[in-house]
Order: C-alpha cells, then structure tokens, then sequence
C-alpha cells in the first residue's frame, strides 16, 4: 500500500492533483501531447487507481518506485482514498446523528441525502464499475472486477418485475450486464416473475414467504420453498438487451439436520448431487461454473429439501440488481419476522452494494397504524443490514401514491401516504440513509387518478399497482435519481482534483 511522502508538496497537492498535471508533461517539465501522452495517462491512471479507490485494492499492482515518488507515494503504509481528500470531509462514512435538524430541503425527483455521503459506498463501487467496463479497461481483466450489486427489498409493486426490471436494463445499459441477479426458485404468486430470465418451475413446490408463514428463514429474497422431487430451471434469454449471458449459478438453499439432496445439471447435462444434509442449521451456497455465454440451469429436489433462490451472475464488469418484492410485505417483516442472524448469512454472502429498501403501500392502508412501533421497526431494519454490512449504501425508495375511493366515489390519494413519506424522510436523514420520494417524483396528490385515466393507462383498477407503462415510467424516474446523484458524486471528485496549490514540477 501507498501513502503521501512527507515532502515540501506533500500537504497541498493530492495525487490525482499531480496526475492532471503529469497528462500534459513527461515528469521532468516538458510537454507531452497526442497519442503519446494518451498513453502514458492511461497508464498512470489504470496503475494508481486502485490505490486511491479503496473498492478496487484488489486490482493493485507493484508500482515502480520512481512513479511513486513522483506521485508522493510509499510503499508500505495507508493507501489514499477520497474519503482523506483535502477539502473532502463529505466523503467520511454516515452516522446517526439523535438530534437531527429536522428541516430537509427537498427537490422533487432528486435523492435526499442531508449527509451528503450516504451513498458513497455504492458511488465508488459504480465508479469502479464504470472505468471496468470501458473496452480499453475491461480486455485486461479476465476476473470479476468491476461489478457493482444491487438488493431492492419491497412490496407487491416490484414482484412482477416491472419497476425493478426497467432500473436493472438501463443501469446494464449503461455500465454492463453483469447478470440478472437473484430469482426466487419458484412462483409463489401467479404474477411472479423477472425480466431477462428464462425461468420455469414444476408443480410441487410448497412456497413460504414471510407474510403469511410462521418460518423466520427466508432466505434472501423473504420466501423459502420445500419439496421432495419438483424442479426448477433458470436460463438466459435469447432475445432483448440484457439477460443474454451468465458465466455462474450461485443456489442459495438451507443446510439442516436429515435434509434432502438436490441435483443440478447444467443445458440437460447433469453436473452435481448436493447434500443439503448439516449437524446444525444454517445458510447453504453451492456455485455452479459455466463458460462465459447462454446457459440453462435445472435443480431437482431428491429428497426433502429448502430452497431459496439462484443468482445468476456474469464474469463481465457492470450491474447485477436484486428485485425482492413480497407480497403484501411491510417493513416489519424485515424488523421482527425473519431471523436476524440467518438474514445476515445470507446478505453477506450476496455482498449487495446497495440496499433498497421500498415499502408503504401496505402499511397506508391502516389510518391508525401506529407510527411509533413504525419508527421502531424502520430503524431496526437499519441497523440488521447495517450489521450484516456495515459499509453499504441503504437508500429508502418511498412508496408510489394509492388511491382510495373518496366522496361520490372521486378517487383520491390515501391520507396515510403523505404521512408515511415524511416520516421515511426523517428516519432516512436522521440514521445517514438516501431518500427518494417516488410519490411526490411520480406527481403528488391525486397521481392515481390522472394516471387511471390516462391513455394508456398508467394505473391499475385496484387503484396500487401501475400497468407495465406506468411501472416503466416510475422505474426511469428511479433510474434518473441515481444518475444525477453520482453524476453530482463524480463533479465533487472532480472539483477536488483540480483545487489550486503550489507547483509540482520544475518547468524550463
């Protein structure tokens, strides 16, 4: 590792300072254009950068020492991330702050973050993500690097895949399709179902999710599933933008005592038996390897077994993004109704960048909830995944505006909805999470109605769920919020690099 040198410059000017100025020199003063100075930048950059990138120090390599000294660089001690930039105190990790100031300046359409560091974890590891996918990057990495993992926990909006499927398809657009994601193993509702994957289950599932069943392992996605002998298969696809290639299966399943055996064969070709039998109870992985390229995966149970899911993940740069809806699931499910230790398990094994979390539209329609035991069990959320994983983003995605039949049966937005927003605000602020107000984004008060009488409609006749045009328009809005916010993340990177100070070089 690498730290600052203690030399005349050392205090006022900060690698990436130094690097800007090395694009239009040689190191020794004279100036450097065109391809060959192209070069050398490009160099520079790839060998420091995981050095003052903290996601990517698996990527170091040994840096010759004269460009080290030449950057202010040692090797041996602390690296530079820009968390110790000068004029960089924004970058420092999120606190809970008791006596927050509860005045929250609001841009409809934005994300909130009064912090202004809740989501830099997520923001680096897009940056990282980003540099990797670049072509010229990317051809000389043959590992995994580069990826960035999104889990987005919710109600019975996102189980469909309709608004989650619509972030997932841009942000690969734009930064590479690492792989769907995680799936749960079979359909526990007629709806269910994810965009980009091939993916069919046999009758004989016995589903479990974590609303209505007295279980606490859920597994990662808040539903477990048992049989003896049905199946299931997960592929890819074979027509649209992404979803087109996977280069590993990770099952996710229960290991327990007298558990069953499952067996797995990759494009009709069998490839393992995997005892799910253990001495004590506890999370169970088993990754399947294929070549980079179109795959079919099939798992049979042959014997009692508990499932969970499969992700399906790429060896290419870019974004995997989880969508976990529930149906009719609330934020105390995640508080007091599934195992904190066994969630854990299973969070870390997933390593999600960012967690999503998108409740509401359950809770809006009991007017005398009670908001105390609300607060409680929100915060409680936070502090499960914050245990499992304490350097990831947690950004709330509020809920959606529901309507209500009103007087004279005019539909209107449920009074609960503007109710729980503000409080979503509030918690989200005072414990250093993101906010994004989807209600007020999507239109405010009486969304709804105009969205129901839209052509095409936008809205659903029960009056919650948005059509497939509407789910596409919210996903984007989602979307949108998260571009502009690490777009403002990068010009606050930017602006530091380029701060005045002494000079560098000795010009002639």
């Amino acid at each position: 590792m690498f730290r600052r040198k203690d030399t005349p410059h050392s205090n006022t000017r900060h690698p990436l300072t130094r690097l800007r100025v090395f694009a239009a020199s040689d190191g020794q003063g004279h100036a450097l254009s065109g391809k060959t100075a192209r070069t050398i930048i490009s160099f520079v950059a790839l060998a420091l950068l995981p050095y003052m990138v903290p996601a990517m120090k698996s990527y170091r390599i040994p840096v010759p020492q004269g460009l080290a000294a030449m950057f202010g660089l040692q090797p041996g001690e602390e690296i530079i991330s820009a968390r110790n930039l000068p004029g960089a105190e924004q970058f420092s990790s999120p606190s809970v702050s008791a006596g927050f100031d509860q005045t929250i300046s609001t841009t409809p359409g934005k994300i909130e973050d009064p912090s202004g560091r809740a989501l830099d974890h997520f923001f680096e590891s897009l940056l990282v993500t980003e540099i990797f996918s670049s072509p010229s990057v990317s051809a000389g990495f043959s590992s995994r690097g580069g990826q960035t993992r999104i889990s987005h926990y919710g109600d019975s909006p996102i189980t469909n895949d309709g608004i989650t499927s619509t972030v997932r398809r841009r942000l690969q657009l734009k930064f590479g399709d690492a792989g769907h994601g995680f799936i749960l193993i079979a359909k526990p509702w007629g709806w269910y179902g994810h965009v980009g994957v091939a993916h069919d289950a046999s009758r004989g599932w016995q589903s479990d999710p974590m609303f209505i069943a007295r279980a606490d392992l859920y597994g990662l996605g808040g539903v477990s599933f048992t049989s003896q002998s049905a199946s299931a298969s997960f592929g890819t696809v074979e027509e649209g933008e992404v979803g087109r290639s996977v280069s590993s299966f990770d099952i996710y399943y229960l290991a327990r005592p007298g558990g069953g055996d499952f067996e797995v064969e990759v494009d009709g070709a069998p490839r393992a038996r995997v005892s799910t039998a253990n001495d004590e109870v506890k999370s169970g992985f088993y990754r399947v390897e294929v070549k980079e390229g179109a795959h079919r995966l099939t798992i049979r149970a042959a014997g009692d077994v508990r499932m969970f899911g499969v992700a399906l993940e790429s060896g290419r740069p870019g974004v995997q993004y989880d969508s976990l809806g529930v149906n009719g699931a609330f934020i105390a499910l995640l508080a007091n109704h599934i195992d904190a230790d066994h969630w854990a398990e299973q969070l870390r094994h997933r390593q999600p960048d960012l967690v999503i979390i998108g409740y509401g539209a359950n809770e809006s329609q009991f007017e005398r909830l009670p908001m105390d035991r609300y607060e409680q069990d929100t915060k409680e959320t936070i502090r499960r995944i914050r245990a499992a994983l304490p350097e990831v983003s947690i950004m709330f995605v509020g809920p959606m505006d529901r309507g209500m039949r009103g007087a004279g049966g005019a539909v209107v937005t449920r009074p609960m909805i503007p109710k729980l927003i503000a409080y979503q605000r509030r918690i989200a602020a005072e414990t250093g999470c993101a906010f994004f107000d989807t209600f007020t984004a999507m239109g405010g008060a009486g969304t709804v109605a105009r969205w129901r009488e839209a052509r095409p409609r936008l809205m659903g006749g029960d009056l919650t769920h948005p059509t497939a045009q509407g789910a596409e328009i919210v996903g984007t809005l989602i979307y949108d919020a998260i571009m502009e916010a690490y777009e403002d993340y990068k010009n606050q990177l930017s602006a530091i690099s380029r701060q005045p100070s002494g000079p560098v070089f000795n010009h002639r």
